[in-house]
């Protein structure tokens, strides 16, 4: 971003392909040699982006992810670039694998002069190991391309679904357990929206299995990856997330908020920072069976509670869209320059990197 768009709040964005291709996963690595494989990557990433000439003439710098957190980190390091890290994860093993998780809390977290979180849940399980007193914020993701409507609630359900990548702790093949307990041999389908992702494409053949397995094959849509979000949820009469371990936020959530939808979501994580149960949605037991198919079986017949839930969905505050969260994040990144620690720092003449 240039000097000008700190006062006109115009979108400028340079798109730069810097250094090496990066797997996805690699941060997991076990072995001695994965671990060195991912250090040179990681080592090679942050030279390249030191050398680069709009990282050389940027004011601020913005890790989008906890890997580039960790590059960008050992790139600023011995710079006077202030350094912006975001949080979409848990800051723990199982979200960040072991190895990435040290390098991130000793490398990125210790380096960085701001923080962004996608939630409150978020920041706390990182809060232990950032530096005191740094600027931070909570900054949603944007609920997408689609706009809050008013609420859309049916007489009948007849189509019951989640939008999330295809993950194992996603939760779908506890969704499609506890969807067969209630509508096995009826016409309700279950709407699967999300493709495999993260070296995970054996789930899918893994939920098909499944659902045979469970008498309820013929009844399930796996629609792969969805360009058209908000019409996928539009299509759907109850709207589910059954993530396996707390979610840092939850995007289908505001998602599904957003388009004024019957939620049904497991009562930890990011999300029970959003729904306030019987009220804009309900809780389920999290990676309970028995409790999701209770609650999904409440909800398909009780029209009237699926009436008043998606109608207070539809007016929860606080939902963002992409302009919102620009916005948000500029004022941060105005924040972090004006800190009296980063004065000397905080020159507007130069771009802003991300």
């Amino acid at each position: 971003m240039e000097n000008s768009t700190f006062e006109r709040r115009a979108q400028v964005f340079r798109l730069r392909k810097v250094g090496p291709a990066q797997n996805s996963g690699a941060s997991r690595a076990r072995t001695g040699i994965a671990i060195v494989r991912f250090a040179i990557q990681i080592l090679g990433q942050a030279v390249a982006i030191r050398l680069n000439k709009e990282f050389r003439s940027s004011n601020i710098v913005h890790a989008n992810t906890s890997r580039s957190a960790v590059y960008g980190a050992i790139a600023c390091w011995g710079t006077r670039k202030p350094l912006v890290v975001h949080l979409r994860d848990s800051v723990d093993i199982p979200s960040l694998g072991s190895f990435g998780f040290h390098a991130f809390t000793k490398l990125a977290l210790r380096r960085a002069n701001g923080i962004i979180s996608n939630s409150a849940g978020t920041f706390a399980s990182a809060q232990a190991y950032v530096r005191a007193s740094i600027p931070t914020v909570v900054i949603p993701s944007p609920i997408g391309p689609m706009f809050t409507i008013p609420a859309q609630s049916k007489p009948e359900v007849s189509r019951i679904g989640m939008v999330a990548r295809l993950d194992p702790w996603k939760g779908q093949r506890l969704l499609l357990e506890a969807f067969s307990d209630n509508f096995a041999g009826s016409s309700v389908r279950l709407v699967l929206a999300g493709s495999p992702a993260f070296g995970n494409e054996a789930f899918l053949a893994e939920l098909r299995k499944l659902a045979r397995q469970l008498g309820v094959e013929g009844q399930v849509d796996f629609l792969g990856h969805v360009t058209d979000v908000a019409k996928c949820i539009d299509s759907l009469d109850i709207c589910v997330q059954s993530s396996l371990r707390p979610e840092p936020l939850g995007q289908n959530i505001l998602q599904y908020l957003a388009r004024g939808k019957p939620i049904i979501a497991a009562n930890e994580g990011g999300p029970t920072e959003w729904i306030e149960s019987g009220k804009n949605g309900i809780f389920f037991q999290a990676r309970d069976r028995a409790s999701l198919a209770r609650k999904l079986s409440t909800l398909a017949e009780d029209a009237k509670l699926r009436e008043r839930l998606a109608d207070a969905a539809s007016k929860t505050a606080g939902l963002m869209i992409d302009e919102d969260v620009a916005h948000a994040h500029l004022d941060f990144f105005r924040r972090v320059l004006d800190d009296p620690r980063m004065s000397d720092r905080g020159r507007r003449d130069g771009q802003t990197h991300k």
